[in-house]
């Protein structure tokens, strides 16, 4: 028999990816994001938080005897693997998208539908409503996350490789006043939720 086997529950292991859903933030009641952002790469997605303290110290030596948080953050970082116009804009939260029947590029020719994403010159930003879904691998159920409001923290690059394309998205948390129902939120819980939901009686698609 093994020395020092933890006591610990198999329901709460959990491995593998989730997926991801996207929409333009609304301060409508009910804007629960919806559209799947779709294949994503195999590192899959990761949500970091992060919390900066000032600590007090007092006496020689000089020990800690006061803390408080100056900081707080939680960031999305998701490998998108497909070209999706509409991701780009709001992964940049700038640009413009459009479908719709044109001349055929350079010199032109019989019309082709074509979907363009332009890019440049807007100041302010687009922001997102992000859900992330993680059915688990034993009878816990599934894992959500809710991140209420969030914008772009960077840009990302368009590889042309040998391997499948990828873009990295990164997106950070701001303070929302409200959920999606539109119930008011609590001063230390304005940027994100997590839930885990014990039934499985949804079924993820």
């Amino acid at each position: 028999m093994p020395l020092n086997i933890p006591t610990g529950s198999n329901n709460n292991i959990s491995f593998g990816p989730a997926r991801i859903l996207m929409d333009p933030w609304s301060s409508a009641v009910g804007s629960t994001p919806t559209t799947d952002v779709g294949f994503i790469g195999e590192d899959g997605l990761t949500i970091e938080l992060s919390s900066e303290k000032k600590d007090i110290t007092q006496g020689n030596p000089q020990l800690i005897q006061y803390s408080f948080v100056t900081a707080q953050s939680a960031t999305i970082n998701v490998t998108s693997i497909e070209w999706n116009f509409e991701n780009f804009r709001l992964a940049l939260g700038a640009g413009a998208t459009s479908i719709g029947n044109v001349a055929k590029p350079p010199s032109g020719g019989a019309a082709t539908t074509v979907a363009t994403f332009n890019f440049g010159g807007n100041p302010l930003n687009t922001y997102v409503a992000l859900q992330v879904q993680h059915r688990m691998a034993q009878s816990a159920g599934t894992l959500y996350a809710y991140i209420w409001k969030a914008q772009s923290e960077s840009g990302f690059s368009l590889p042309f490789g040998t391997d499948e394309h990828t873009f990295e998205f990164s997106f950070k948390a701001l303070a929302a006043t409200k959920n999606w129902n539109g119930v008011t939120l609590p001063f230390d819980q304005c940027l994100m939720k997590l839930e885990r939901e014990y039934s499985r009686t949804q079924i993820l698609t």
